[in-house]
């Protein structure tokens, strides 16, 4: 009850004051097109001075609205991601914007968002991140316990040699704003948890996504490249992913197979759930047959990616599909006693 009690108690003080539950934020308002248009002024020797710190620094975030105006907010940034910063040409970012500056506009004071950047240089750089929007796009069709993903052409505006650089990024909402939308609250210390506690058609659905791109870049226990969301009233927990860049649907060249569990190269599939009953899988099996039409046309349509990354991830997805139909997720569906998937 006292636990109940407590997570009340801190929604209603990260309500924003004086806005209802219904304001529009931020993230809403990128909404209007699949590809947005981007401006980040920044100093990139300041960005590269500061990688391997926390620490923010100014800079002007310009996006172009529905009727093609551009709107300019002032943020401060970092670098953020434990791995990518270290390896990547270009870190991964977080911005941050003034919450009074929100409330002016009529927005709702979640003042945060991920940019997930290109990473590489050259082609792979800008394949990489199509490829990784696209593993965002599908679990929200799974699930929506999803964040939302919003594909950007980015034009990076140096302040100190006025020159620009333009590449593709993918904006993701903060997890506070899917917790408010979800009547949830994220849990910074929420590890190494029971299943039990967990929503468990959720965990089912994660797990075999995962399974399904490849990825097994992630822990439940260690809370790594995910998020725990636990409900205002006191219900199930459930888990949010992020981060698909080890997997086999993006494989970076910078991605190491985790031989720690049986994975021999990137992109082996290898299923790190819990044990499922047959009905369990059956059931979760016929989520995934229900969407694979859906997930094939995005991959098709997706005209901002080469016919050669289209053909590798439809072939990729197509041998998940045929070990669905061939019995090779076995019916007791666990790291244990279910043959491995050969990667690409």
């Amino acid at each position: 009850m006292k636990t109940i009690f407590r997570t009340l108690l801190l929604v209603i003080c990260l309500t924003p004051i004086g806005l209802s539950a219904g304001t529009p934020t931020l993230f809403d308002q990128f909404g209007h097109t699949e590809l947005l248009k981007l401006e980040l002024e920044l100093s990139l020797d300041t960005m590269y001075a500061k990688v391997d710190t926390n620490e923010e620094y100014p800079a002007i975030f310009r996006y172009q609205d529905a009727h093609g105006k551009w709107v300019e907010l002032p943020s401060e940034i970092r670098a953020r991601g434990r791995y990518r910063r270290r390896v990547c040409d270009f870190p991964p970012l977080r911005i941050d914007f003034s919450k009074s500056d929100l409330r002016a506009r009529g927005l709702a004071e979640h003042d945060d968002m991920k940019l997930v950047t290109h990473c590489q240089t050259g082609k792979k750089g800008k394949e990489a991140v199509l490829r990784e929007y696209l593993a965002y796009k599908m679990y929200q069709e799974l699930s929506d316990h999803a964040l939302r993903a919003q594909l950007v052409e980015v034009t990076y505006k140096d302040t100190e040699s006025n020159q620009e650089l333009v590449k593709y990024g993918i904006l993701l909402e903060d997890i506070d704003e899917l917790a408010a939308r979800k009547a949830s609250v994220e849990c910074d210390e929420c590890f190494g948890l029971s299943t039990v506690e967990f929503q468990q058609e959720n965990l089912r659905t994660h797990a075999m996504f995962q399974y399904m791109i490849g990825n097994v870049d992630w822990s439940i226990p260690m809370s790594r490249n995910l998020k725990i969301l636990k409900p205002v009233d006191g219900g199930l927990n459930t888990v949010v992913p992020y981060d698909f860049d080890f997997s086999g649907i993006v494989n970076v060249g910078y991605a190491v197979p985790a031989r720690d569990i049986g994975q021999h190269k990137v992109g082996e599939r290898v299923y790190l759930g819990a044990e499922l009953n047959s009905s369990e899988l059956q059931s979760t099996i016929q989520l995934f047959k229900s969407r694979q039409g859906n997930f094939e046309a995005m991959v098709s349509d997706f005209d901002l990616l080469s016919r050669s990354d289209k053909r590798e991830i439809l072939e990729y997805l197509q041998s998940f599909y045929t070990a669905l139909d061939n019995g090779t997720v076995c019916a007791e569906f666990t790291a244990k006693n279910c043959p491995t998937v050969p990667g690409k």
